[in-house]
């Protein structure tokens, strides 16, 4: 018999098992522990309540994750995670479990539903397609190890910078703060960490949202870059990026740096971190559903008829 419930009623030893038997022989590495997860849902402001967990004849099945947003007054579903344990793909059970969490963001109200799939997935790249979800973006998961020093080797930061550490909730009043990128690399899921706000002659023209985590010596042993900013209008984009690379990442340390979900269309950005070191990992596109048309778009629809 197959089963679709709340994860928030399911104990957290299945929850754990429908995860890591959901996404065994994934593209990447997706175990987690129970600490790892719980930490994860609550970072990236993920909702128990309104996840589920599949159970196929009393087995934990599968599962997906759901977390919620409000983006200028417009609510935003995040699906953190779809998977189904091996024994029970291509059974159907994937299809059901989206079309309950999309009948959960029926019921929140959602806007837009958002979520994001390697490319190498076409199944599920497909499957959500079907169900009404098109792709919006192109990302990559990026990674450096060691020092970045030789990449910069005869960098400088220009004097006319003013570099002011902040916290993430002050970067999000920015008027050029990306509000549209992907659901980690917004403030929200970096709130406890870092960020860098730079200004050029009493400007604010760009920003750094990041994470840190150190060595018992205090220096860094790895650092996340969830977001790079700027206004576009500012003269020198690849200078910007390129002094926020070099005040965050720490490029005379050798530590491990890792950049996420970076657009491929945010060319300064993207352009300037592939020419300093960086590989890609795993390349994503990003897929929004349009759960409710804007009033704009429903009042032409009127003046047609």
């Amino acid at each position: 018999m197959r089963e679709i419930k709340r994860m928030s009623s399911c104990p957290l030893s299945d929850v754990i098992e429908a995860w890591n038997s959901g996404f065994k022989g994934y593209f990447t590495d997706m175990t987690m522990s129970v600490d790892r997860f719980l930490q994860r849902m609550v970072q990236e402001g993920l909702s128990a309540e309104d996840s589920i967990v599949a159970y196929m004849d009393g087995v934990p099945a599968g599962i997906v994750l759901n977390g919620f947003r409000t983006v200028d007054g417009k609510t935003i579903s995040y699906n953190g995670g779809t998977g189904v344990a091996p024994e029970f793909r291509r059974t159907g059970i994937g299809k059901q479990m989206m079309e309950s969490a999309i009948e959960i963001y029926k019921q929140k109200e959602v806007d837009t539903a958002t979520l994001e799939a390697i490319n190498e997935n076409t199944a599920a790249i497909k499957l959500y397609e079907s169900l009404g979800y098109e792709i919006t973006d192109r990302v990559d998961f990026l990674q450096q190890d060691g020092s970045l020093q030789p990449h910069f080797e005869d960098f400088e930061l220009p004097y006319e910078y003013d570099f002011e550490h902040t916290t993430p909730e002050k970067v999000s009043k920015l008027s050029f703060y990306q509000k549209k990128s992907p659901w980690q690399t917004q403030w929200q899921s970096v709130a406890n960490g870092e960020a860098v706000i730079v200004s050029h002659e009493g400007k604010q023209v760009g920003y750094a949202l990041y994470r840190r985590s150190l060595k018992p010596d205090g220096n860094a042993a790895v650092i996340v870059l969830h977001q790079l900013g700027g206004d576009v209008d500012f003269h020198n984009p690849h200078n910007l990026v390129d002094s926020l690379l070099y005040k965050v990442l720490e490029p005379k340390r050798s530590c491990k740096r890792l950049i996420i979900n970076l657009s491929t269309e945010t060319k300064p950005q993207y352009e300037t971190v592939m020419n300093r070191g960086f590989s890609t990992m795993i390349s994503q596109v990003c897929m929004e559903k349009v759960m409710k048309e804007p009033i704009e778009s429903n009042a032409k629809s009127i003046e047609k008829v």
